[in-house]
């Protein structure tokens, strides 16, 4: 339930992936930044050993520098290891192929020569440079893979693991439809822009200034009601520099234990990935209690715990 000044909300889930992906198309603007140009061309992508896979999209972000996605919409009810390490394995593979990515450039320069206000729209922002040398240049470069999933889950996240590709996005796309109302739709998801496809900056050897509850060797958080419910830990953007770059993976020491994971996001770094046993087997946290993160090595290695 999403309460919004008095008005009910409930979650909706898509009944299929069509249905899906035709409320994300309505928002690509929103999920990708206002310089993102959307294009549903489903051009097949062959590898060199002949096997193809199709994506549901491509997006090309007019940014500095310019950079392009493949886009995925997914459904969590589906079998996520299976499906996505086979299609997008299959992305993976075909994009390396030079006569792919030809064939990815000749559709998307049709599916702009089709749209005059698409056409001066890209001309304005890349000239003087023509657009089907703009878009070779732009397509021989690695895409990121862009994942858009109404719930994300630790299964999608060790799926996506295996790949070992550098430039994968997950997006959590949620859809809330009002009480009593069931045309007013809100949507609840972490919009991208151009800072999260810069390479990762290395580690900064500046010392941050002292907050509250955070020195240079230990922060300490606050559980929200979201943290328990989607067990994860959200950390404020302006701590980002207390963890390694968002995907890079970490080590968390908990008791004995040691569990490999990673932070993710743009407004804020979110930490999921393995760490759904711990959350189950403390049942007793409540909304308001703490827990501190411990450096053991710098962005490598630090140790969890809750605050008594």
């Amino acid at each position: 339930m999403l309460l919004i000044d008095g008005v009910k909300y409930e979650l909706w889930i898509p009944p299929n992936e069509d249905e899906f992906e035709r409320v994300v198309k309505e928002h690509t603007q929103d999920i990708f930044g206002e310089q993102s140009i959307y294009l549903d061309r489903k051009q097949k992508l062959r590898s060199l050993s002949g096997i193809g896979s199709i994506p549901d999209g491509y997006v090309i972000v007019l940014g500095i520098p310019p950079h392009w996605h493949i886009v995925e919409v997914e459904l969590s009810s589906h079998p996520l290891h299976d499906h996505i390490v086979s299609q997008v394995g299959r992305f993976i593979s075909g994009i390396s192929n030079p006569n792919i990515q030809r064939g990815i450039v000749n559709a998307v320069d049709e599916e702009i020569a089709r749209d005059d206000f698409l056409k001066l729209r890209l001309r304005k922002a890349i000239e003087p440079a023509e657009i089907y040398r703009f878009l070779t240049d732009l397509i021989s470069k690695p895409p990121i893979l862009t994942i858009i999933i109404e719930k994300d889950t630790e299964e999608l996240r060790e799926a996506l693991n295996t790949l070992r590709y550098p430039q994968i996005k997950v997006i959590e796309f949620q859809t809330f439809r009002r009480v009593e109302a069931e045309a007013v739709h809100a949507h609840l998801f972490e919009p991208l822009d151009a800072t999260t496809t810069t390479p990762p900056p290395k580690p900064s050897t500046t010392k941050k200034p002292a907050d509250e509850g955070v020195t240079e060797t230990e922060l300490v958080h606050a559980l929200t009601k979201r943290d328990l419910k989607m067990e994860r830990f959200r950390i404020p953007v302006k701590y980002k520099w207390f963890f390694p770059p968002p995907l890079v993976e970490f080590e968390l020491i908990i008791g004995e234990d040691v569990v490999k994971t990673n932070a993710r996001g743009t407004w804020a770094l979110v930490i999921q990935r393995n760490l759904r046993s711990w959350f189950r087997k403390h049942p007793e946290l409540k909304v308001g209690d703490k827990v501190t993160f411990r450096v053991i090595e710098p962005m490598k290695k630090y140790r969890l715990e809750i605050v008594k």
